[in-house]
């Protein structure tokens, strides 16, 4: 049968050997190290003090660091924070295009959507709901971006009380942009245990028979996770 004019047959679409990742989890559970198992050469964007003490515990990956500690920045300053975000935005998408970078890691997707905030809205909290639209659509289209490049793209997330009706419910949930859970292919949670670093798959959109398998020790690495997702 002919496919209609604007439409491609389904089996022609081959799926890309990359993934695109959100791993979250309490300080000290090895999310950076999960970061730098992934091929290399690595574009690492510190926003965290997150490479320090780790990255010299791979002497052979290529990582390339680029730091923006926007902490500093906070306050009336809000030019800077605003060139910080724009000469941010301007890497992570060359980076997207750089012929030889293979994986991209933010570290963290949680301060990098505080940054966005800051710059577009010049506050964190008593944001109105509309005000939103822009900045929400600005840094989807970046996570939408990196799907076209090819690249593995892994954004690391810090973690924060869950609240029902202003109540602690005793649970931990993802400090960042809400919608990230949705864009990305896989979410793992982080966990340590036994001196161990592990990692349990909340969800995959390639394989979701792989939900809730959780992986430590010699498996906690990004070549494990890619072959049980993509095979």
């Amino acid at each position: 049968m002919k496919v209609p004019e604007g439409f491609v047959d389904a089996k022609t679409i081959k799926t890309k050997r990359r993934l695109i990742v959100s791993v979250e989890g309490p300080q000290k559970t090895g999310k950076t190290h999960q970061l730098l198992t992934a091929p290399d050469p690595i574009a690492f964007f510190d926003m965290d003090i997150g490479t320090e003490g780790v990255v010299t515990k791979f002497p052979d990956k290529q990582v390339w660091v680029a730091q923006y500690d926007y902490h500093t920045l906070k306050g009336p300053d809000i030019s800077s924070i605003i060139a910080m975000w724009e000469r941010m935005k301007a890497n992570f998408l060359a980076m997207l295009v750089h012929p030889e970078v293979k994986t991209i890691g933010v570290d963290t997707g949680t301060e990098m959507w505080e940054l966005i905030r800051m710059a577009r809205l010049g506050k964190l909290t008593q944001v109105m709901p509309h005000h939103y639209g822009p900045v929400n659509a600005e840094f989807r289209d970046l996570i939408r971006q990196s799907y076209a490049s090819g690249k593995n793209v892994i954004l690391i997330h810090k973690v924060k009380a869950e609240y029902v009706n202003d109540k602690r419910t005793g649970k931990l949930e993802r400090a960042g942009f809400s919608d990230i859970g949705f864009l990305v292919q896989v979410n793992l949670r982080a966990w340590r245990e036994d001196g161990n670093f592990g990692f349990t798959i909340i969800d995959c959109r390639h394989n979701p028979k792989v939900n809730g398998m959780e992986f430590s020790g010699d498996m906690a690495n990004f070549d494990f996770l890619s072959e049980i997702v993509l095979g």
